[in-house]
């Protein structure tokens, strides 16, 4: 089967991880994507991840940059900086989520780069947008979740403001990166126009709480966090997650008659509308946890179940890479890395009956690919090798 995206080529000067994970997505849907990394590699190479590498490989890096190759270069100097040029005049995509104007001071710009490819699509992502008054405030998932609001909706009533334990921000960050390069393409395929694409953190950490932010706005009503858990802000019971006698279960959005009628549960507060159920909701959270406290995880799902109760298990990560179903669908799958070994990872998550994404190949090495791309571009090995001895590309594989 022909990839989706192939033929388009990507000059990826990303780093972190919203930005390489969309040009992650983009290269299983077929893209050519050419990372484009300082000579002593992107900053995730070296990031611990709880204070570990993985065979000497940043396990952050070895999550986001699989099926791309990887060209070091010294971007200040003068013939980095040509050869980089060289890679974007010939590409479909440039993109970057450096601070706004850095681009710019590298000569590797929106207008620099028009001036040699006037129909790319190019992409900047920052922290805040290209100007205004945060705009060269540095910017983080944590930074972004803070300052837009996200923390103040998560955790208990009468905790400290809790941010998510994932990097939420950016990974919506990174499909908004990746769906709008893929509608700039489109109206390229259809117009012969390229594109300048601003993107930003903090819209992305703001257009994930869009229901939130429209609940808080337009509801005429002060809405606190739930003293017993109820998981989400705006919900009333039984939304939450439950104790059992040897672990936990989920309850979504159910009628608490359900509950009711299948735990023969007696609930001394009011619940028969939506209104009683989110007022009262801390009081109904625990008398339905004093029940599923007394049953075995298992027999309680099977019975909840039996009923159509929204019920599921709270597994960790161990338990739910063996589940039956996450097995059947193969989102859980190993790839070989040339100095980690064999790795487990997430597979792409789609299935398409004419494009399905792929796996083309691990995380590059640092610089993996440097004279395969400056042979592609015309240069012979002993001008790689000048380079290399210039300071200008590293080594391949080079750690230093």
């Amino acid at each position: 089967m022909t990839p989706a995206l192939e033929g388009i080529t990507v000059a990826d000067f990303t780093q972190l991880k919203q930005g390489p994970l969309a040009t992650q997505k983009l290269a299983e849907m077929g893209a050519e994507v050419i990372k484009i990394e300082p000579v002593h590699g992107e900053y995730q190479r070296g990031l611990r991840m709880g204070g570990e590498l993985l065979e000497g490989e940043g396990p952050s890096f070895l999550s986001f940059n699989r099926s791309k190759r990887s060209v070091t270069l010294d971007l200040k100097s003068d013939e980095g900086h040509n050869i980089a040029m060289e890679i974007v005049e010939s590409a479909d995509v440039v993109i970057e989520n450096f601070r706004p104007h850095v681009m710019d001071s590298l000569g590797l710009g929106y207008e620099d780069v028009t001036e040699v490819n006037p129909d790319v699509v190019y992409v900047s992502s920052s922290s805040y947008g290209p100007d205004g008054p945060r705009a060269d405030e540095p910017g983080q998932d944590l930074l972004m979740q803070s300052m837009s609001g996200l923390p103040s909706i998560g955790g208990r009533g009468g905790d400290p403001p809790t941010p998510a334990p994932i990097s939420v921000v950016d990974l919506h960050g990174a499909m908004l990166n990746a769906f709008h390069v893929m509608t700039a393409l489109f109206h390229r395929e259809q117009t012969g126009e390229g594109q300048k694409v601003d993107l930003n953190l903090m819209d992305a950490a703001i257009d994930l709480q869009i229901e939130e932010i429209f609940l808080q706005m337009n509801l005429d009503k002060e809405f606190e966090r739930s003293e017993e858990g109820i998981a989400y802000k705006y919900l009333g019971a039984p939304y939450g997650i439950y104790e059992t006698a040897d672990g936990h279960v989920t309850i979504s959005m159910n009628p608490i008659d359900d509950l009711v009628d299948v735990l023969d549960l007696t609930i001394d507060v009011e619940y028969d509308s939506s209104e009683a159920a989110y007022e009262n909701r801390d009081q109904i959270k625990r008398e339905i946890e004093a029940q599923t406290r007394e049953w075995q995880t298992d027999e309680l799902l099977e019975t909840l179940l039996a009923e159509d109760v929204w019920v599921s298990e709270v597994k960790e990560y161990e338990d739910m890479v063996e589940d039956p179903q996450v097995e059947h669908n193969e989102i859980i799958c190993d790839v070989e890395h040339p100095t980690v070994g064999e790795m487990t990872t997430v597979a792409p998550p789609v299935s398409m009956s004419k494009t399905p994404p792929e796996i083309k190949s691990a995380p590059p090495l640092l610089g993996e690919h440097n004279e395969e791309v400056l042979s592609e571009l015309g240069y012979d090995a002993s001008e790689y090798e000048r380079l290399v001895e210039e300071g200008v590309m590293t080594e391949a594989g080079s750690t230093e």
